[in-house]
C-alpha cells in the first residue's frame, strides 16, 4: 500500500533529533501529536521514574478507554516507542483565556470534564494526573490526555478519590480566585461518578488536612508559589462536598 501523507510526516519526525511531544500539520490542516518515551538524565530519572513504563502505562490507558468507549484522545498510529494521536482541541486553560466564548459556553467543557472523569471512574480505571491542562475540548466532549499514571483501581476507592483532588489542586493552582470552573466538573462529577465517591473524596481530603498545614507554612516563605496556595483551597473546598 503507498505511504500515507501522516505515515510520512511520522517516518520524517522519527529522524530528526528526539523530542518528546511533536505537532504534525498535514497539508489538509489536520493535526496530530507524536509523542514519544521521554528521555531523561540520571537525576530527573530518579526524580520521575523509569518513562519507558510511563509511556507504556499511557499506551494501555488510552486503548483501555477507547475499549470502552471513553473520551479519550484516540490512537491514529504507533511504534514500539511512539504513538500518533489526532488533536483533540484546546486544553481547558486555553478554553478559560478564550475571551470570543462567553462564561456559559466555558464552563460546557467544565461540566463534561466532570461528567468524564465519573464515567472513567465507573470504569474502574484510574487517571492517575487528570491536571487540568491534560483535558481538551474538541467542542462536543472533554477528551483526557497525558494517561502516565494511568491504573486499575476500585470504584469509589482512593486512587478515584486523588484523581479528584489532582483535579482541583491543578484548577486552583491555575484560578485561585475564580472557583466556577472547578465548581462545574466537580458538580458533574458528582451525578455522574460511582455511588458515594464525592464522599470519599471528602474523607482524602480529610485525611490530607494536616498536608494543607504544611503547605501553608512553606507558603509564607514560598509567597509567590501558586501551588502551594492552591493545596488549602484545594482541600477546603473539597471537605465541604
Amino acid at each position: 500500500m503507498p505511504e500515507t501523507e501522516l505515515e510520512a510526516s511520522v517516518k520524517a519526525a522519527l529522524a530528526e533529533p528526539p523530542q518528546r511531544v511533536r505537532r504534525l500539520v498535514l497539508t489538509d490542516g489536520r493535526r496530530f501529536w507524536l509523542k514519544r518515551v521521554e528521555r531523561l538524565s540520571g537525576r530527573l530519572r530518579l526524580q520521575k521514574g523509569d518513562p519507558a513504563r510511563a509511556f507504556e502505562a499511557e499506551r494501555a490507558g488510552l486503548k483501555a478507554m477507547a475499549a470502552e468507549g471513553l473520551p479519550v484522545a484516540a490512537v491514529a498510529l504507533e511504534g514500539p516507542d511512539w504513538v500518533v494521536m489526532p488533536d483533540a482541541g484546546p486544553v481547558l486553560p486555553e478554553v478559560v483565556a478564550n475571551r470570543n466564548l462567553t462564561t456559559a459556553e466555558r464552563l460546557v467543557p467544565f461540566a463534561q470534564a466532570g461528567r468524564a472523569l465519573g464515567q472513567i471512574h465507573w470504569a474502574g480505571m484510574v487517571h492517575g494526573r487528570p491536571a487540568v491542562r491534560d483535558i481538551c475540548w474538541d467542542g462536543k466532549q472533554a477528551r483526557f490526555i497525558d494517561l502516565e499514571r494511568f491504573r486499575y483501581g476500585r470504584r469509589g476507592g482512593i486512587q478515584q478519590a486523588a484523581d479528584v483532588v489532582i483535579l482541583a489542586q491543578t484548577a486552583f493552582t491555575l484560578w485561585p480566585d475564580e472557583p466556577r470552573w472547578l465548581d462545574a466538573a466537580l458538580a458533574s462529577y458528582a451525578v455522574n461518578a460511582p455511588e458515594r465517591a464525592m464522599a470519599q473524596v471528602q474523607r482524602l481530603a480529610g485525611w490530607l488536612t494536616p498536608l494543607g498545614w504544611l503547605a501553608s507554612g512553606l507558603a509564607r516563605a514560598k509567597p509567590q508559589s501558586r501551588e502551594l496556595r492552591a493545596v488549602g483551597l484545594t482541600l477546603a473546598r473539597l471537605r465541604a462536598g
